[in-house]
């Protein structure tokens, strides 16, 4: 993952918000050391660039609503997030908590770890993104196998067969028009439900 990552910080897009200061200028022109190309921004936009692949962002008081907002607005999937804080307290540990933070950094900000951070933030993002595309596939196979049987049962119902048999119709009928089984299974759900 390390080289990939490292071969690839080239081509992610990262976002700098954080305040118009040296300690902005000086983080991302660091960025630009260790091979990203970030963009900084302040004050905080109600919406991200398009393609935003990492985002740094600063955990500012005065900024919260701000922060916020933007947080909401985020699409789907998220960015890896990034965030700065100057101190710990229950009002920044909540707010970067929604912001979905997959990684604190910790003001005044210093050069050592920044790549580490990014590379363990960019990891765990891409293991989430593994996961939750795994639960989708799952849940899509688990809703598929429930329509397939109660479609079998249907017919079982209707025909006087048994479930292989069922089974082996629904099977026939979807490779003679093809149709995926669990399409002819949803007809059949659908014709049973309209009588």
């Amino acid at each position: 993952m390390t080289y990939a990552f490292l071969k690839d910080l080239r081509n992610l897009s990262v976002v700098v918000l954080h305040p118009l200061d040296d300690e902005g200028l000086a983080l991302t022109e660091h960025l630009r050391r260790i091979g990203c190309a970030p963009q900084l921004l302040w004050p905080v936009p109600d919406k991200l660039p398009r393609h935003t692949d990492i985002l740094l962002v600063a955990i500012v008081d005065d900024q919260r609503d701000a922060l916020r907002r933007l947080f909401r607005n985020m699409g789907n999937p998220t960015p890896t997030i990034l965030a700065i804080v100057s101190y710990e307290n229950l009002a920044t540990l909540q707010l970067v908590l929604e912001s979905g933070a997959m990684a604190v950094i910790g003001r005044p900000i210093k050069p050592f770890g920044l790549l580490t951070n990014l590379a363990i933030a960019r990891n765990i993002w891409c293991q989430t993104q593994n996961l939750a595309r795994d639960a989708r596939r799952y849940k899509r196979k688990v809703n598929g196998e429930q329509v397939v049987s109660r479609a079998k049962t249907i017919l079982m119902a209707a025909r006087g067969i048994d479930e292989d048999q069922a089974h082996r119709d629904l099977r026939a009928q979807a490779m003679s028009r093809r149709l995926s089984i669990e399409a002819v299974a949803e007809e059949i759900i659908s014709t049973a439900s309209a009588r």
